[in-house]
């Protein structure tokens, strides 16, 4: 949930500095920007969810034959979120982070419930407060007069301009702007845009870059009713003072409906904006500037959603001891490596030796009776069983691609221990395996076939083929190699010098001189 929250509020940050460089492109050309803030803050709501869960389905005329029937939007992403916001996220452990979880989530919905609660009141102190004002004509406009509020407009279904009771002894010029300006609220709906926005901000009341963006909203929307005041041909010297006029008469605020005063540093704004003359190079800068928030919405958009994401949407789920402890024991991989599975609360613990992939206890958070997620990771355990529901076989998938990660038997204690026995016995020796030279040297010719290799090594070097060549042609032919003990996984480790520098690799080589995985870096 937290990694989630963080992840909302990443793009909600990029997108609020999308609205903020198309705004500054807009004010060039002169063009309204209250849609452009409008958009952010829907954006800023709808993208997450629907990145995180969504899938196309393809039709059936437009599908390679290869090609998955639907596509996850997910996995259509290529921009990680920073490893250090997705360690705070999941730092906790998995019934800790349950708890929280939890609490977050129940924190939400108050939240929720409560500024919409808010917005009611207010809405019927504004109706009561109404019953007082005395109705009126103004400039040929049906008015409501009050003593000490406004110039604004009230009202969702029947939107009514309301003004101060100074603004009747005014002077006609200052009374015809005020009403031009309501009046052009009323027009443009404004009401019912700012109470669309409110509702918005109901759903997601913890993010501050939407109480952010709204503000903007507001400030855009007064911004482009000025602007349609000046094209109705009212004069500019006569509009500027009245707004000072108004700004200098502060009177009660009327909670956040569209109202011609504010504060005197954005009146300022107001008037400047207003004043200023376009230049020769409008177009151009207008034009950089749209590319630039483009980029940064599409940047958004990119982001990918944290795995943790389909783990809250699975939290209910909850299995009896009994279920979980079916699938509790182990799990051979290979004559060194094997995965003991652990009960941990609503879940279970995976610890794999001897597989320098999983340095770390996986948490398995159950999505039905046989289907456990990853915590923290994009791969899904599934547990085949026997008639009676016990683990026979533990398989792990990628949920990115769909491949199998691994598909291993359920082995008894005594193997079980051997393994580790021989896993120990190896890192005591530090002896390479029979044939490692020569699968170091298979390696290092970098063969585009897969012969001496297993399959997953094959698989995964077909997908980051491009990356490793780039990879080895930074580093330069090798010019030697030394062997340099065996690691606390049970691989075996070398260290390799290149023209351009060094890098380590280690490798494991079974029984019959197949290469079954290698790491290398700098």
């Amino acid at each position: 949930m937290i990694a989630w929250m963080i992840y909302a509020i990443l793009v909600a940050l990029m997108l609020s500095a999308a609205a903020l460089t198309a705004e500054r492109a807009a004010k060039v050309r002169r063009a309204a920007t209250r849609w452009l803030w409008l958009a952010a803050l829907v954006g800023s709501l709808m993208l997450p969810p629907v990145i995180a869960s969504v899938s196309i389905h393809l039709p059936a005329g437009l599908k390679p034959s290869t090609a998955p029937a639907s596509i996850a939007l997910r996995n259509t992403t290529s921009i990680a979120m920073p490893a250090a916001l997705l360690e705070f996220g999941d730092a906790q452990p998995d019934d800790t982070s349950t708890r929280i979880d939890t609490l977050l989530r129940d924190s939400w919905i108050a939240a929720s419930a409560l500024m919409g609660l808010v917005l009611v009141l207010s809405s019927l102190l504004l109706q009561r407060r109404q019953r007082g004002w005395a109705a009126g004509q103004l400039c040929g406009e049906s008015i409501l007069i009050a003593p000490d509020a406004g110039p604004a407009v009230i009202g969702l279904l029947r939107s009514r301009i309301v003004v101060p009771v100074w603004l009747l002894q005014a002077g006609q010029a200052q009374q015809q702007c005020t009403i031009a300006h309501e009046r052009s609220h009323l027009h443009a709906r404004d009401p019912q845009l700012v109470a669309f926005a409110l509702l918005l901000l109901t759903l997601m009341p913890w993010n501050p870059l939407l109480w952010w963006q709204f503000s903007r909203l507001r400030r855009a929307i007064e911004v482009d009713c000025d602007a349609r005041v000046l094209r109705g041909g009212h004069d500019i010297d006569a509009y500027c003072e009245t707004l000072i006029e108004v700004g200098q008469r502060q009177s009660s605020r009327l909670g956040v409906v569209p109202a011609m005063s504010d504060s005197a540093s954005f009146l300022e704004l107001r008037i400047r904006h207003m004043l200023r003359k376009p230049n020769k190079w409008a177009g151009a800068s207008a034009a950089a500037l749209i590319c630039v928030s483009l980029g940064m919405a599409a940047f958004a958009a990119q982001v990918t959603p944290p795995s943790a994401g389909q783990r809250d949407a699975h939290a209910p789920v909850v299995l009896s001891s009994d279920i979980l402890d079916r699938y509790t024991g182990y799990y051979l991989i290979s004559p060194m490596s094997v995965i003991t599975v652990t009960r941990d609360g609503n879940g279970l613990i995976a610890s794999v030796s001897g597989q320098i992939a999983a340095p770390k206890p996986l948490h398995l958070v159950p999505i039905d009776q046989t289907r456990f997620a990853v915590d923290g990771m994009d791969d899904t355990v599934h547990f085949v069983t026997d008639a009676q529901g016990r683990g026979l076989r533990f398989v792990a998938t990628q949920n990115k691609d769909g491949h199998e990660v691994l598909n291993r038997p359920r082995t008894d204690q005594a193997t079980a221990e051997q393994t580790l026995a021989a896993l120990a016995a190896r890192i005591k020796a530090q002896k390479a395996f029979p044939g490692s030279e020569k699968a170091l040297q298979l390696l290092l010719s970098d063969p585009d076939s897969g012969a001496g290799m297993s399959p997953d090594l094959v698989f995964v070097r077909k997908q980051q083929k491009a990356s490793r060549e780039q990879y080895l042609a930074a580093l330069g032919p090798v010019e030697s190699y030394t062997f340099q003990g065996v690691s606390q996984f049970g691989s075996d480790v070398y260290l390799v010098k290149r023209q351009h520098g060094s890098e380590t690799v280690t490798l494991v080589v079974d029984e019959h001189g197949t290469l079954v995985s290698a790491f290398r870096h700098r």
